[in-house]
Formats: C-alpha cells, structure tokens, sequence
C-alpha cells in the first residue's frame, strides 16, 4: 500500500528560502530588537510571514545556544 502512495511533494521539495544566512540571522535580531508583528518583517525582507515566522523559530534555538542570555534578555 505504501509504494502505491503517489506523493504530490516529493521529500526535500517547495521551495528553497530567498534569504541568505547572514539576512535569515538579520531578521532574528531586528525582531528581537523592535518585536514587530511578522507582516512587518516580510515587508522589509520582501518574503512571506509565514518564511519571516518559521526563520525566526529556526534561528532562535541556535542563537539561544550560542549568545549569553544576558544579551538576549
């Protein structure tokens, strides 16, 4: 039954972020530093909310691990 399935998206397709490290790490910092809404976000960068919303959760772990919290706070 499960090599009959017929996937519409293959794994590891859609499509690829328009953002660079250094942009996708940018866009962390200014949420953190003004908290705009995500619309805000996607205005400045020229990407979509949802992309600003899931680049920011995906960041904020690995910054979470490397900067001191004292600067996060």
């Amino acid at each position: 039954m499960e090599s009959k399935k017929i996937g519409i998206n293959q794994k590891g397709g859609g499509g690829k972020g328009k953002l660079e490290i250094k942009q996708q790490v940018c866009l962390c910092l200014c949420y953190w530093r003004e908290m705009p809404i995500f619309e805000v976000l996607d205005f400045h960068f020229g990407i979509w909310k949802t992309e600003a919303k899931d680049t920011f959760h995906y960041w904020l772990e690995i910054l979470r691990n490397v900067l001191p919290a004292s600067l996060l706070e």
